[in-house]
């Protein structure tokens, strides 16, 4: 592995609010699983019983986040090269469970594709299965041409995500104006801000114990899918990242960029330490945005369960699995509102398609990179790429293989053991070995450090309850 090479900390020359970027597509990607599905499916089945879970899940990626986006901040670098300095023993085997983790990740456009066909019913006369997959297989297409044809993969992607996050955000607002919904307000929060109310159902299923760990998996990004915030704050060339190659496209020739194994860093200098400063500023307020937008997402579609689908006995499964929460606008806005969720619920679940796609194509790519002598003659944009094909092939097989919630779960237990493997390489990382380098003033606060194991203790909790239930 190269060592690093000294460069000045760059200045942000464009206000804090101007440059956040990141966040949005953080937030987009996290809606489509947990927010939209398994929150949706808990509380819709078994009432307040888990709501008080709910904040706590999605605040504690907080302190996740803040490790990961430092690490490339400081150093340019993506998180898996930061693994490959502490150790290939340490990087190998957990990148083989990451590269099992996200085989599966087609579950996403492929439920997507649920809400599509229940809106426009094309193809005529084939199953919700077949119908399902016409509409993944076809979204799918359109991004890939997008992501081929863009100039900026990362700029075409926090443009489509921005849009999103408005669309679903106003949506969801617009939604929990009902009557019906108010009523429900004063059981719902009262739980929401009471982790002590959660109980166990006396009608709870077993077989939903990997759904719950997805859950609490989900309530943000989840396992190694936050590992991508580090490679979105890269191409956006945060902190010593302005220096690190982005992904271009590869159908127009250009000059072949420095390829961007090496990492950075810089000495103690007090324009180095104001420098530095602003961009920590800006690393809180980007993480901060993203966790909340997605905590405020999260908070709506549970309450709009418990209000509208709860007393029903509906909740999302199968091949419905984004359909029922339609019942979140028909209720009050008839079949328009019934179009217009499944519109936004298209848009929840294959934005997040689109967002794996290019963040595990960044991950896998810096991985073999920072692994391999050999890779480090090519473009990282090319091992984007020939990563992206890969991914594309492998989930489009996977999603003919189940229901989109069976890959999408398979997804969350594993992220629930990799918060386990991968939380303390990131405290080791930041707080030990990157001070040997660099300026002692990087190293984070003892509050940071208190948070970022509680939340470690709190994932090791319940990755054990998890074994000790199943097995």
């Amino acid at each position: 592995m190269s060592r690093f090479i000294k460069k000045p900390v760059p200045k942000l020359t464009i206000s804090i609010l101007a440059m956040l970027g990141p966040a949005f597509v953080w937030s987009s990607v996290a809606q489509g699983s947990g927010e939209l599905i398994w929150w949706p499916y808990f509380v819709a089945k078994y009432g307040t019983a888990f709501i008080g879970l709910l904040l706590p899940a999605a605040l504690m990626q907080y302190f996740i986040n803040a490790e990961v986006s430092r690490y490339t901040a400081l150093t340019g670098e993506g998180v898996w090269a930061g693994f490959r300095r502490i150790g290939k023993w340490y990087s190998i085997p957990l990148f083989m469970l990451a590269f099992v983790s996200f085989l599966w990740f087609g579950g996403y456009a492929s439920a997507g594709g649920t809400a599509l066909f229940d809106l426009i019913g094309f193809p005529f006369g084939v199953s919700e299965k077949a119908g399902s997959l016409f509409w993944a297989y076809l979204t799918m297409g359109v991004f890939v041409i997008g992501m081929f044809f863009s100039g900026s993969v990362y700029k075409l992607i926090e443009k489509f995500m921005k849009i999103i996050a408005g669309i679903t955000i106003t949506g969801l607002s617009i939604s929990v104006l009902q009557p019906e919904v108010f009523k429900t307000a004063s059981t719902y929060f009262s739980h929401l801000f009471n982790p002590f109310s959660v109980k166990f159902p006396v009608n709870w299923d077993p077989l939903d114990t990997s759904k719950l760990v997805t859950a609490l998996a989900f309530a943000g990004m989840g396992g190694f899918l936050n590992l991508m915030y580090s490679y979105w704050m890269r191409d956006k060339g945060v902190g010593m990242s302005i220096y690190s190659e982005k992904v271009k496209t590869l159908i127009k020739k250009r000059k072949e960029e420095t390829v961007s194994f090496k990492g950075y860093f810089f000495n103690d200098t007090s324009e180095n330490k104001k420098n530095w400063v602003v961009w920590k500023k800006y690393l809180i307020l980007d993480n901060l945005f993203a966790v909340l937008i997605n905590a405020f997402t999260v908070t709506l579609t549970a309450w709009l369960a418990l209000a509208l689908l709860y007393p029903k006995g509906i909740f999302p499964a199968g091949w419905k699995i984004a359909v029922v929460q339609a019942e979140f606008f028909e209720s009050w806005l008839g079949t328009a509102g019934r179009i217009m969720f499944l519109i936004i619920a298209a848009a929840f679940m294959s934005d997040t398609w689109l967002g794996l796609a290019d963040g595990v194509s960044r991950q896998f790519a810096d991985f073999t990179q920072s692994h391999f002598k050999s890779m480090q003659k090519k473009s990282f944009s090319r091992l984007y790429y020939g990563w992206l094909v890969f991914l594309i092939v492998v989930t489009s097989i996977t999603m003919l293989l189940a229901q989109p919630e069976v890959l999408i779960v398979i997804t969350g237990v594993i992220s629930i053991f990799a918060f386990v493997l991968f939380i303390p390489a990131l405290y080791y990382l930041n707080y030990i070995k990157l001070p040997r380098t660099f300026p002692k003033w990087i190293v984070p606060g003892k509050i940071n450090a208190f948070f970022l194991w509680l939340v470690w203790a709190v994932y090791v909790s319940i990755a054990g309850w998890y074994l000790i239930v199943t097995f």
